[in-house]
Protein backbone atom coordinates (compact mmCIF):
# COMPACT_ATOMS: atom_id res chain seq x y z
CA UNK A 1 0.00 0.00 0.00
CA UNK A 2 1.52 3.26 -0.80
CA UNK A 3 2.03 5.40 2.35
CA UNK A 4 3.70 8.82 2.99
CA UNK A 5 6.59 9.10 0.61
CA UNK A 6 5.35 7.01 -2.24
CA UNK A 7 2.11 9.59 -2.30
CA UNK A 8 3.88 12.98 -1.81
CA UNK A 9 6.23 12.24 -4.79
CA UNK A 10 3.19 10.98 -6.85
CA UNK A 11 1.40 14.27 -5.96
CA UNK A 12 4.18 16.05 -7.39
CA UNK A 13 4.80 13.75 -10.59
CA UNK A 14 0.73 14.46 -11.18
CA UNK A 15 0.90 17.74 -10.78
CA UNK A 16 3.73 18.05 -13.21
CA UNK A 17 1.21 16.30 -15.70
CA UNK A 18 -1.99 17.16 -15.00
CA UNK A 19 -2.77 20.40 -13.56
CA UNK A 20 -4.20 22.70 -16.13
CA UNK A 21 -5.45 20.13 -18.69
CA UNK A 22 -8.85 20.09 -19.68
CA UNK A 23 -10.82 16.82 -18.62
CA UNK A 24 -13.11 16.13 -21.77
CA UNK A 25 -14.61 12.52 -19.84
CA UNK A 26 -14.55 11.03 -16.66
CA UNK A 27 -15.62 7.12 -16.52
CA UNK A 28 -15.90 4.59 -13.34
CA UNK A 29 -15.54 1.47 -15.58
CA UNK A 30 -15.97 -0.63 -12.23
CA UNK A 31 -18.77 -0.95 -9.97
CA UNK A 32 -17.75 0.92 -6.30
CA UNK A 33 -14.74 2.26 -7.14
CA UNK A 34 -16.75 5.13 -6.68
CA UNK A 35 -18.35 6.08 -3.61
CA UNK A 36 -20.18 9.38 -4.04
CA UNK A 37 -23.19 10.35 -6.04
CA UNK A 38 -22.90 13.99 -5.60
CA UNK A 39 -21.96 16.08 -7.17
CA UNK A 40 -21.35 13.15 -10.05
CA UNK A 41 -18.78 11.84 -11.89
CA UNK A 42 -19.26 13.96 -15.09
CA UNK A 43 -19.29 17.48 -13.37
CA UNK A 44 -15.49 17.20 -13.85
CA UNK A 45 -15.79 17.43 -17.52
CA UNK A 46 -14.86 20.46 -18.88
CA UNK A 47 -13.02 21.39 -15.98
CA UNK A 48 -9.01 22.05 -15.41
CA UNK A 49 -7.28 20.39 -12.33
CA UNK A 50 -5.86 23.33 -10.65
CA UNK A 51 -3.82 21.64 -7.66
CA UNK A 52 -3.11 18.08 -6.20
CA UNK A 53 -2.31 18.00 -2.42
CA UNK A 54 -2.27 14.82 -0.19
CA UNK A 55 -3.68 14.68 3.34
CA UNK A 56 -2.84 11.06 4.86
CA UNK A 57 -3.22 8.32 2.68
CA UNK A 58 -5.23 10.32 0.12
CA UNK A 59 -4.73 12.26 -2.88
CA UNK A 60 -6.73 15.53 -3.19
CA UNK A 61 -7.26 16.74 -7.16
CA UNK A 62 -8.79 20.13 -6.94
CA UNK A 63 -10.98 22.00 -10.09
CA UNK A 64 -12.52 24.68 -8.04
CA UNK A 65 -13.00 25.51 -4.77
CA UNK A 66 -16.28 23.58 -4.65
CA UNK A 67 -15.13 20.71 -6.65
CA UNK A 68 -12.71 17.94 -5.78
CA UNK A 69 -11.95 14.41 -6.84
CA UNK A 70 -10.46 12.67 -3.74
CA UNK A 71 -8.68 9.09 -4.35
CA UNK A 72 -7.21 6.91 -1.93
CA UNK A 73 -5.10 4.17 -3.60
CA UNK A 74 -5.37 1.57 -1.14
CA UNK A 75 -3.59 -1.71 -1.57
CA UNK A 76 -2.96 -2.28 -5.36
CA UNK A 77 -3.97 0.87 -7.06
CA UNK A 78 -2.16 2.53 -9.31
CA UNK A 79 -2.26 6.00 -11.33
CA UNK A 80 -0.79 5.28 -15.31
CA UNK A 81 -1.09 7.71 -18.57
CA UNK A 82 -1.48 6.72 -21.56
CA UNK A 83 -3.24 7.49 -25.13
CA UNK A 84 -7.05 7.77 -24.82
CA UNK A 85 -7.42 5.16 -28.03
CA UNK A 86 -5.45 2.67 -25.73
CA UNK A 87 -8.11 -0.01 -24.81
CA UNK A 88 -8.92 -0.39 -20.45
CA UNK A 89 -7.95 -3.68 -19.21
CA UNK A 90 -9.96 -5.24 -16.20
CA UNK A 91 -7.74 -4.05 -13.64
CA UNK A 92 -9.17 -0.41 -14.62
CA UNK A 93 -11.48 1.31 -12.33
CA UNK A 94 -11.09 5.34 -13.28
CA UNK A 95 -10.92 6.51 -16.59
CA UNK A 96 -9.89 10.38 -16.53
CA UNK A 97 -9.82 11.43 -20.48
CA UNK A 98 -8.30 14.92 -21.47
CA UNK A 99 -8.49 17.12 -24.73
CA UNK A 100 -5.64 16.41 -25.71
CA UNK A 101 -6.01 12.83 -26.29
CA UNK A 102 -4.13 11.00 -23.22
CA UNK A 103 -5.88 9.50 -20.39
CA UNK A 104 -4.96 9.34 -16.88
CA UNK A 105 -6.04 5.74 -15.83
CA UNK A 106 -6.66 4.60 -12.20
CA UNK A 107 -5.93 0.67 -12.03
CA UNK A 108 -5.76 -2.18 -9.42
CA UNK A 109 -3.74 -5.55 -10.53
CA UNK A 110 -4.30 -8.83 -8.80
CA UNK A 111 -7.62 -9.91 -7.07
CA UNK A 112 -7.82 -7.25 -4.38
CA UNK A 113 -10.06 -4.05 -5.95
CA UNK A 114 -10.29 -1.30 -2.64
CA UNK A 115 -9.42 1.80 -4.37
CA UNK A 116 -11.66 4.58 -3.46
CA UNK A 117 -12.95 7.49 -5.50
CA UNK A 118 -14.85 10.49 -4.08
CA UNK A 119 -16.15 14.08 -5.62
CA UNK A 120 -16.84 16.05 -3.02
CA UNK A 121 -17.44 19.73 -3.07
CA UNK A 122 -15.18 20.21 -0.46
CA UNK A 123 -11.86 17.59 0.93
CA UNK A 124 -13.37 17.34 4.22
CA UNK A 125 -16.68 15.69 3.18
CA UNK A 126 -14.67 12.40 3.15
CA UNK A 127 -14.45 10.75 6.16
CA UNK A 128 -10.98 9.49 5.83
CA UNK A 129 -9.57 13.03 5.51
CA UNK A 130 -11.98 14.51 8.15
CA UNK A 131 -10.82 11.96 10.91
CA UNK A 132 -6.73 11.79 9.68
CA UNK A 133 -4.74 12.57 12.53
CA UNK A 134 -1.46 15.31 12.38
CA UNK A 135 0.65 14.74 9.88
CA UNK A 136 3.95 13.71 10.52
CA UNK A 137 5.79 16.18 8.24
CA UNK A 138 3.83 19.45 9.25
CA UNK A 139 4.94 21.33 12.14
CA UNK A 140 1.82 20.72 14.06
CA UNK A 141 3.71 17.06 15.02
CA UNK A 142 6.05 18.39 17.93
CA UNK A 143 7.59 16.34 20.63
CA UNK A 144 4.63 17.64 22.85
CA UNK A 145 1.89 16.28 20.44
CA UNK A 146 3.60 12.67 20.02
CA UNK A 147 4.60 12.74 24.46
CA UNK A 148 0.68 13.42 25.12
CA UNK A 149 -0.32 10.42 22.12
CA UNK A 150 1.95 8.30 23.89
CA UNK A 151 0.66 9.21 27.39
CA UNK A 152 -2.61 7.77 26.50
CA UNK A 153 -4.53 4.90 26.24
CA UNK A 154 -2.32 1.58 26.30
CA UNK A 155 -1.26 0.70 22.87
CA UNK A 156 1.86 -0.62 21.11
CA UNK A 157 4.16 1.76 19.27
CA UNK A 158 3.46 0.41 15.89
CA UNK A 159 -0.34 0.32 16.34
CA UNK A 160 0.02 4.53 16.98
CA UNK A 161 2.34 4.82 14.11
CA UNK A 162 -0.16 3.45 11.76
CA UNK A 163 -3.47 4.80 13.84
CA UNK A 164 -4.83 7.04 10.51
CA UNK A 165 -6.93 8.99 12.96
CA UNK A 166 -3.84 9.56 15.77
CA UNK A 167 -0.78 10.22 12.84
CA UNK A 168 -1.78 10.79 9.10
CA UNK A 169 0.29 8.77 6.19
CA UNK A 170 2.01 6.05 7.75
CA UNK A 171 1.95 2.39 6.80
CA UNK A 172 3.12 -0.81 8.47
CA UNK A 173 6.82 -0.45 6.11
CA UNK A 174 7.35 2.88 7.20
CA UNK A 175 6.72 2.51 11.02
CA UNK A 176 9.01 -0.54 10.75
CA UNK A 177 11.85 1.42 9.37
CA UNK A 178 10.64 4.87 11.85
CA UNK A 179 10.95 1.85 14.89
CA UNK A 180 14.23 0.73 13.81
CA UNK A 181 15.96 3.65 13.62
CA UNK A 182 14.45 5.11 17.12
CA UNK A 183 15.21 1.74 18.97
CA UNK A 184 12.46 1.07 20.26
CA UNK A 185 10.48 -2.67 19.96
CA UNK A 186 7.21 -3.20 17.63
CA UNK A 187 5.12 -4.11 20.72
CA UNK A 188 6.47 -1.61 23.32
CA UNK A 189 3.24 0.10 24.92
CA UNK A 190 4.53 3.65 24.37
CA UNK A 191 2.72 4.72 27.58
CA UNK A 192 6.06 3.19 29.33
CA UNK A 193 8.56 5.35 27.00
CA UNK A 194 10.74 7.62 28.47
CA UNK A 195 10.99 11.38 27.66
CA UNK A 196 14.51 10.66 25.84
CA UNK A 197 12.32 7.56 24.14
CA UNK A 198 9.49 9.97 23.05
CA UNK A 199 12.22 12.19 21.91
CA UNK A 200 13.77 9.63 19.97
CA UNK A 201 10.81 8.13 18.42
CA UNK A 202 9.78 12.28 16.86
CA UNK A 203 13.14 12.51 15.17
CA UNK A 204 13.16 9.21 14.10
CA UNK A 205 9.45 9.59 12.00
CA UNK A 206 10.57 13.27 10.58
CA UNK A 207 14.48 11.96 9.29
CA UNK A 208 13.04 8.58 7.99
CA UNK A 209 9.96 10.08 6.01
CA UNK A 210 11.98 13.01 4.90
CA UNK A 211 14.81 10.36 3.75
CA UNK A 212 12.52 8.21 2.30
CA UNK A 213 10.77 11.03 0.14
CA UNK A 214 13.90 12.24 -1.30
CA UNK A 215 15.31 8.77 -2.25
CA UNK A 216 11.58 7.98 -3.82
CA UNK A 217 11.65 11.15 -5.58
CA UNK A 218 15.36 11.15 -6.95
CA UNK A 219 14.90 6.68 -8.27
CA UNK A 220 11.44 7.80 -9.94
CA UNK A 221 12.22 11.08 -10.96
CA UNK A 222 9.28 11.93 -13.11
CA UNK A 223 7.98 8.72 -13.90
CA UNK A 224 4.52 7.25 -12.63
CA UNK A 225 5.58 3.99 -10.98
CA UNK A 226 3.99 1.12 -11.08
CA UNK A 227 5.47 -0.27 -7.36
CA UNK A 228 6.81 1.37 -4.31
CA UNK A 229 10.50 1.49 -4.14
CA UNK A 230 11.69 0.22 -0.95
CA UNK A 231 14.89 -1.50 -1.64
CA UNK A 232 16.45 0.98 0.47
CA UNK A 233 15.10 0.36 3.77
CA UNK A 234 17.01 -1.76 6.31
CA UNK A 235 14.69 -4.19 8.24
CA UNK A 236 11.18 -3.81 6.12
CA UNK A 237 10.78 -7.38 4.52
CA UNK A 238 14.68 -8.05 5.27
CA UNK A 239 13.85 -11.23 7.53
CA UNK A 240 16.53 -13.42 8.09
CA UNK A 241 18.91 -10.70 6.53
CA UNK A 242 22.03 -8.99 8.71
CA UNK A 243 21.11 -6.17 10.36
CA UNK A 244 23.11 -2.81 8.75
CA UNK A 245 23.51 -1.84 12.31
CA UNK A 246 24.62 -4.78 14.62
CA UNK A 247 24.72 -7.73 12.14
CA UNK A 248 21.66 -9.86 13.99
CA UNK A 249 19.51 -11.42 11.71
CA UNK A 250 16.16 -9.26 11.03
CA UNK A 251 13.01 -11.06 12.37
CA UNK A 252 9.69 -11.23 11.68
CA UNK A 253 6.32 -11.26 13.60
CA UNK A 254 3.06 -12.17 12.32
CA UNK A 255 -0.48 -11.56 12.95
CA UNK A 256 -3.31 -12.29 10.45
CA UNK A 257 -2.28 -10.47 7.54
CA UNK A 258 0.26 -8.18 9.00
CA UNK A 259 3.97 -8.81 8.94
CA UNK A 260 6.09 -6.35 10.94
CA UNK A 261 9.95 -6.53 10.89
CA UNK A 262 12.64 -5.79 13.52
CA UNK A 263 16.37 -5.71 14.66
CA UNK A 264 16.23 -8.45 18.18
CA UNK A 265 19.74 -6.60 19.05
CA UNK A 266 18.88 -3.09 18.23
CA UNK A 267 14.95 -3.16 19.03
CA UNK A 268 14.27 -5.43 21.89
CA UNK A 269 17.35 -6.23 23.43
CA UNK A 270 18.34 -9.25 21.77
CA UNK A 271 15.14 -11.43 22.19
CA UNK A 272 13.32 -12.45 19.14
CA UNK A 273 9.20 -11.82 19.97
CA UNK A 274 7.78 -14.88 20.39
CA UNK A 275 4.21 -14.16 21.89
CA UNK A 276 1.77 -12.73 19.00
CA UNK A 277 -0.75 -12.69 21.18
CA UNK A 278 0.50 -9.41 22.17
CA UNK A 279 -0.94 -7.94 19.05
CA UNK A 280 -4.21 -8.63 20.12
CA UNK A 281 -3.83 -5.89 22.55
CA UNK A 282 -4.66 -2.30 21.34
Amino acid sequence: MPELPDLEVLKEILSRRVVGREIAAARALRPGTLKTVAPPLDALVGQRFTAIARRGKLLIFTLRSDLHLVVHLKVAGRFVACRSDTRPTKATGLVLRFVDGQDLRLVENGPVKLAAVYVARAPHEVPAIEEAGVEPLSPAFSVDRLAEMASGRRRQAKKLLTDQDAIAGIGTAYADEILFAARISPIRFVNTLQDDEVARLHAAIGETLAQAVETVRARTQDRLVEEEIRDFMKVYKREGEPCFTCGTRIAEIRYAETRTYYCPTCQTKGEEVRDRRAWLTC
